[in-house]
């Protein structure tokens, strides 16, 4: 058997295999080849073992996924896959395993800093790092801060922080005693502050737009978007191409997943999605059940401390994952990746044969994580949306907050929506689609409450809809695009009420707003005070709450990141839809003037200490810096070389080109685009693709940071797909 592989000019593997075990055998070579570090990282955070490598800092995180058993759902979820299914990561395996045996003597320079070596991958691996990657991905922080924000500021004030959100109103969900449990909540939360400072709190946000080939120049399909996670290294997406008798398929692939669950294309059909901002998590105050639990301990091994127990059990309704046997309350955890059969990995390899867009949603029908929404396109020249996952829908006051437990109905009890009922439409007729984790239908079942603000989804439709003969260069136009349809609404409020000031530059700065045009350029000066009076504004809110840093709730739940980050969009919405009379000491107009004047004289005199009196250098490009973190180096002094360099970027969450602030991080670009692509079906070698860093996660090789300014440009690079063209790049040649 012999397996072909080229490297094009920018490291990325275009493969030629005899069949199809063969094509996912060169899969898991060229991923550990390019990321065995990243995929054996992940591997073992799943496990409950990420403090063997960085010490104390990770076992807060490995006790929670023991009490989770992760490692335990993952096994039993493999063995019930199909039998296709199975082998695919069989062979995905031996592909890891061979690269493993042949380079163990050459790994990467993450190993020179633990003495964990590699062990042989495993089949249900697979799935583990799938489940890592989107396992804090749904509700449980958003619930623990808004079950703090009922408690101490009233279901009113949280209602109104939502928005619009077309539900029932949740002042009748609850009662006092509701109300008294979550008032006992903080002593157990304390208790595990620290826990729950470590779990990553990561909605996931993306852009995606398809174009029918009615208002495209070829007469054929554009299929487009970019996915917004943390820009960490290595990325967390990995291109590839592979081909075998049975599908031609190229795309961007977790490292140590076989497929391409997200984004691309076979010689027909190819499919992108969104993230759904489902509803997938619900959390359960435990009381007097915990007597019954049967509690185990694990055993955590922790780097230079030793080792230390874990008391692991459940409830009929999860596992508990806070509190344990001395407490007198706990919380217990359902997840829509741990109830029920996980069949996700049973659509990946019909995504890879599907001829058309009905094929496709028929092959992602036993998906379950993470709801997505998803578009494709195929050469018949249709376009489709549908959304993907498992939905369940429970009681309206889950939605909201933690439940009493013993009053709730296990998710064992319930029945998943059916694939069927899940919204979805083919070819509409403005010839455009759009999904922005924005509300998709204000029909059908409950997906969530929590989706992002319309200004993306706004904007991307704002710039299809004049488009007629659409080509690739509008797709890298409209993903280069940084206006803010979210900030017309800030500033006029900020102009409306900020006439109190007292630095002598306020008025320069009101008249400067007044004149901007909502774009988060780089050269920006309009968009570095926009972003600070923003985050003054978000300051001053949780303050006349009471729910700021530190005295938010229990110290560390949620992490100050994740609080400020809720606290930012409810404050936007109290301030734009004027609602500030349900904030302590903003009652009146007035008290609003006071307060947004405020928060002009603190921006000028922030940007002044900060950056001089030149106002001319208070640019959006020296305040907005992108830090690309390396995982273990965040954590281990002697490896933080492996940190890639910071940059500027423009853009912030409310922008096509995404560089999402949290106000905790002042306005450094926490989240970008991971990934951009456009797929062309009129020539699918018109096609481009471009990542943050490079397809390699080995810092100092030649491909790790190869492709960052060609992001930085917001360019796409060639996406070679035909023989012809592999060939014209080819770079290097060998067969495994």
């Amino acid at each position: 058997m012999t397996i072909e592989i080229s490297r094009d000019s920018w490291g990325i593997s275009h493969v030629k295999a005899p069949d199809r075990q063969a094509a996912f055998e060169a899969q898991g070579w060229v991923a550990a080849h390019d990321r065995i570090w990243q995929m054996d990282a992940d591997r073992i955070k799943a496990q409950g073992r990420w403090a063997e490598i960085v010490g104390a800092k990770g076992a807060k995180e490995d006790a929670f996924f023991r009490r989770m058993r992760l490692s335990e759902k993952c096994i039993t979820d493999w063995s019930f896959l199909a039998p296709e299914t199975k082998e695919m990561t069989e062979a995905y395996a031996n592909g890891v395993n061979r690269w493993l045996e042949a380079n163990n003597d050459q790994l990467p320079g993450e190993y020179d800093y633990h003495d964990l070596r590699p062990e042989t991958w495993e089949p249900w691996h697979c799935l583990a790092v799938y489940k890592i990657r989107h396992v804090f991905m749904g509700t449980l922080h958003r619930k623990l801060w808004r079950g703090h924000l009922l408690a101490t500021c009233g279901p009113e004030l949280v209602e109104a922080m939502q928005g619009n959100i077309n539900d029932d109103s949740v002042i009748a969900s609850f009662d006092k005693p509701t109300l008294d449990l979550l008032g006992g909540l903080p002593e157990v939360l304390e208790a595990n502050s620290e826990l729950l400072e470590a779990l990553v709190d990561v909605d996931g946000g993306s852009n995606s737009w398809a174009v029918h080939g009615s208002r495209t120049a070829s007469g054929m399909p554009l299929l487009a978007g970019d996915p917004h996670r943390g820009i960490e290294f290595p990325n967390v997406y990995h291109q590839f191409h592979m081909r075998c008798p049975e599908f031609n398929a190229i795309g961007l692939a977790f490292p140590g997943v076989p497929g391409f669950p997200h984004f691309g294309h076979n010689e027909e059909t190819a499919w992108c999605i969104t993230h759904g901002m489902a509803d997938d998590t619900d959390l359960f105050v435990e009381g007097k059940d915990l007597d019954q639990v049967e509690w185990e301990i694990e055993t955590l091994k922790v780097r230079g401390e030793g080792e230390f127990e874990v008391y692991c059990g459940s409830t009929e309704r999860g596992p508990v994952v806070i509190g344990d046997p001395t407490d007198k309350i706990a919380l217990s955890l359902a997840w829509t990746g741990l109830v029920g059969r996980d069949t996700t990995f049973d659509s990946l390899i019909p995504m890879l044969k599907a001829s058309n867009c009905n094929e496709l949603e028929d092959a992602v029908e036993p998906w379950v994580i993470p709801v997505n929404n998803m578009l494709s396109a195929d050469t018949q020249g249709h376009i489709s949306f549908k959304i993907r996952g498992r939905v369940i829908e429970r009681a309206a006051a889950n939605r909201w907050i933690p439940v009493p437990g013993e009053a709730a109905t296990p998710w064992t009890e319930l029945e998943p929506v059916t694939f069927d009922e899940l919204p979805g439409i083919t070819d509409p007729p403005e010839g455009y689609l759009v999904t922005a984790n924005n509300r998709t239908s204000n029909s059908g079942p409950y997906i969530s409450l929590d989706f992002a603000g319309p200004a993306r989804y706004d904007r991307i439709s704002e710039l299809l809809a004049p488009l007629t003969a659409a080509s690739m260069s509008d797709m890298e136009r409209i993903h280069s695009d940084v206006v803010s349809l979210r900030a017309p609404e800030i500033i006029e409020s900020v102009i409306n009420h900020a006439s109190k000031f007292t630095h002598p530059w306020g008025d320069w700065l009101i008249d400067s707003l007044a004149n901007w045009n909502y774009e988060l350029s780089e050269s920006s000066v309009e968009a570095s005070m926009y972003a600070i009076i923003r985050r003054r504004w978000c300051e001053s809110v949780g303050e006349r709450l009471g729910v700021s840093t530190p005295n938010f709730g229990a110290p560390g739940w949620p992490s100050a990141e994740a609080a400020s980050r809720m606290l930012a969009d409810a404050a936007v919405v109290l301030l734009t839809d004027n609602k500030q009379g349900l904030i302590p000491g903003l009652e009146l107009d007035e008290d609003l003037d006071h307060a947004l004047s405020a928060c002009v004289d603190e921006t000028l005199t922030e940007l002044q200490l900060r950056f001089g009196d030149n106002r001319d250098s208070w640019t959006w490009g020296r305040l907005h810096r992108m830090i690309s973190p390396h995982l273990m180096a965040s954590v281990i002094q002697e490896a933080q070389h492996l940190h890639p360099p910071v940059d500027g970027c423009p853009g912030d969450s409310d922008t096509v080109r995404c560089g999402t602030v949290i106000p905790e991080r002042g306005e450094r670009a926490h989240a970008a685009s991971v990934a951009r692509y456009a797929f062309d079906l009129s020539n699918w070698d018109k096609s481009g693709w471009v990542v943050p860093h490079g397809v390699s996660g080995v810092r100092g090789s030649e491909h790790d940071l190869d492709q960052r300014q060609a992001w930085l440009k917001c360019e796409l690079l060639p996406m070679a797909f035909s023989d012809e063209l592999i060939k014209d790049v080819e770079v290097s040649y060998f067969q495994l």
